[in-house]
């Protein structure tokens, strides 16, 4: 079953591959041992973009921040779901319509105003409700 899901998910496996050689990432920490997913840190200049990208069964993350940590697990649960789909139906709405859109259009807004902003956006609400994060 493990492998018709690792195929299942193949476009975002074979894209987080890529993506961790140039990243120059590392594997990391296990933070629920026996969840099947593998969790890495960026190491080169390029991670500075990047605080977390999940893609499969792989999660590439900076931070061990737990509501961060349980977010990108959500990313994950909703590649499950959608498959070959996920990097339309999710990971395109995140990376351009919330993360790009955020940097360019909120610059001055506060921290914690740009934050409730984000994730409050599908598909981020929705991966925090997969994951289990708590947001204040």
């Amino acid at each position: 079953m493990k492998y018709l899901m690792w195929i299942w998910q193949l476009p975002q496996h074979l894209l987080a591959l890529i993506l961790i050689r140039v990243l120059g990432a590392t594997e990391t920490f296990q933070p629920q041992a026996g969840i099947g997913y593998w969790f890495y840190e960026p190491k080169n200049w390029f991670g500075k973009f990047i605080s977390g990208v999940s893609l499969g069964n792989y999660i590439i993350i900076k931070t061990k921040n737990e509501a961060t940590v349980k977010h990108e697990y959500g990313h994950s649960r909703q590649s499950v779901i959608f498959g070959p789909l996920y990097l339309l139906a999710v990971g395109v709405p995140s990376a351009i319509f919330n993360n790009l859109w955020d940097r360019l259009f909120h610059k001055k807004w506060p921290v914690e105003k740009r934050h409730k902003w984000y994730y409050s956006r599908y598909p981020e609400k929705w991966a925090d409700l997969l994951g289990g994060a708590v947001r204040e």
